[in-house]
């Protein structure tokens, strides 16, 4: 954040900026909260498709309670909890990176690349969430309610742990993915 605080000093003033055909950008003022509303309606109205969109920005932040407080608090200890989230994040900048290229290559029509994008995330899905049941399996909530949470659980030095760690980080990588596919 210091970094970026520190890069805000070198950005162009917006009335210089110029597009390669010459042309100024276009600066926003800022709106109101009354024309957010307005414009939002107009949407909603104009562009009726879009309230099908929102069962996907739903879902999008909804399994966040499963992988924090279902898997990860649960199953392993204090200390690998830290590590799995680190290692979660990890992914989700990898797979938002990724995900964000393939649907970006302007070589592919757009249409194209939309199949390509919801077959790959339904593989995605099966094959995650299908390592996610079959670990699921192994252990229940009413099996770790009553361990000490801080020395409880399976940590990253057990031999037990490399499967588990690598389904967390492809959680994060699958997160990644929904989201940028949904919002593409």
């Amino acid at each position: 954040m210091a970094c970026g605080f520190a890069l805000s000093i070198f950005l162009c003033d917006p009335q210089v900026v110029r597009r390669d055909d010459g042309s100024g950008i276009i600066i926003m003022k800022n709106p109101s909260w009354k024309s957010e509303i307005l414009g939002l309606f107009e949407t909603l109205k104009n562009d009726v498709y879009i309230v099908g969109l929102f069962p996907l920005f739903l879902s999008s932040n909804w399994f966040y309670t499963y992988h924090f407080q279902d898997v990860n608090l649960p199953y392993f200890n204090l200390r690998t909890r830290c590590l799995n989230n680190v290692l979660y994040w990890s992914m989700q900048i990898v797979g938002a990176f990724l995900v964000g290229f393939v649907l970006d290559a302007g070589k592919i029509r757009r249409s194209i690349r939309a199949r390509y994008a919801l077959s790959g995330l339904m593989l995605l899905t099966m094959a995650i969430w299908g390592g996610g049941y079959a670990f699921q399996k192994h252990y229940t909530r009413a099996n770790t309610l009553g361990l000490d949470k801080a020395h409880a659980g399976v940590d990253f030095t057990n031999s037990g742990y490399i499967g588990p760690m690598f389904l967390y980080m492809f959680y994060g990588f699958y997160d990644a993915a929904w989201q940028v596919t949904v919002y593409w």
